[in-house]
């Protein structure tokens, strides 16, 4: 492993192994990347993966390959192949191609995400239009964030929804969600949900304001 890293305005690196990486700035790396820390305030762009142990960033992040760690918090926008992190609390934008998976999981923003969506503890705060094809774990929290309500009062033509195929998990408390599948031990379907069929194994709870089609105990 390298030396640490220090970058401050805009240049380029070949990537390589790290102790600590702090970017204030722009910078572009050829290759791999992995380091313990990693300190970004601004952009960086990554032409492969990113594996660290622990994450600040304030600003944009955008890699080819996967980022993978220990834990990651900040704000701004992250775009990765995949995601692969234990602890994850951002306010801002997360897109992955891939599945993004993690133990606890904590967005307040907008997500996109390609594949499976999973974690043990998963919240999302929504702040606009946001989806993934599946969403799997245990406790699962979709809301909607006081700050969106209000955008949403600005914007009445636009609905912020989560979108996904299937959500699967033990206790499930949902609002603002359109889904094919929610299976489940313990579910609530909030206001403005439109679900296409419920499973549930426990208890169900469905908002007056919330479409289910169809209720299946199992």
């Amino acid at each position: 492993m390298n030396d640490n890293l220090k970058i401050i305005g805009t240049t380029s690196s070949a990537g390589g192994s790290f102790k600590d990486v702090k970017i204030t700035g722009e910078c572009k790396f050829a290759g791999d990347v992995n380091c313990e820390k990693m300190s970004l305030t601004g952009n960086a762009n990554i032409a492969g993966n990113l594996h660290m142990k622990q994450m600040k960033i304030t600003g944009e992040i955008a890699l080819e390959g996967g980022l993978e760690g220990d834990s990651l918090r900040g704000q701004g926008e992250i775009k990765a192949a995949s995601v692969k992190i234990d602890k994850l609390h951002l306010y801002g934008n997360l897109d992955v191609k891939g599945d993004c998976e993690g133990e606890k999981l904590q967005i307040s923003g907008a997500l996109s995400v390609a594949g499976l969506l999973s974690a043990e503890h998963l919240e999302i705060k929504l702040f606009g239009p946001s989806s993934a094809k599946e969403v799997g774990g245990s406790i699962l929290t979709i809301k909607k964030s006081k700050t969106g309500r209000l955008l949403h009062m600005m914007k009445p033509t636009s609905k912020i929804l989560f979108e996904a195929g299937l959500i699967e998990g033990d206790a499930i408390d949902l609002v603002n969600t359109k889904a094919s599948m929610v299976r489940g031990e313990r579910v609530i379907i909030g206001p403005d949900c439109e679900i296409e069929t419920v499973e549930f194994r426990d208890t169900l709870e469905v908002h007056k304001h919330a479409t289910v089609k169809h209720q299946v105990k199992i």
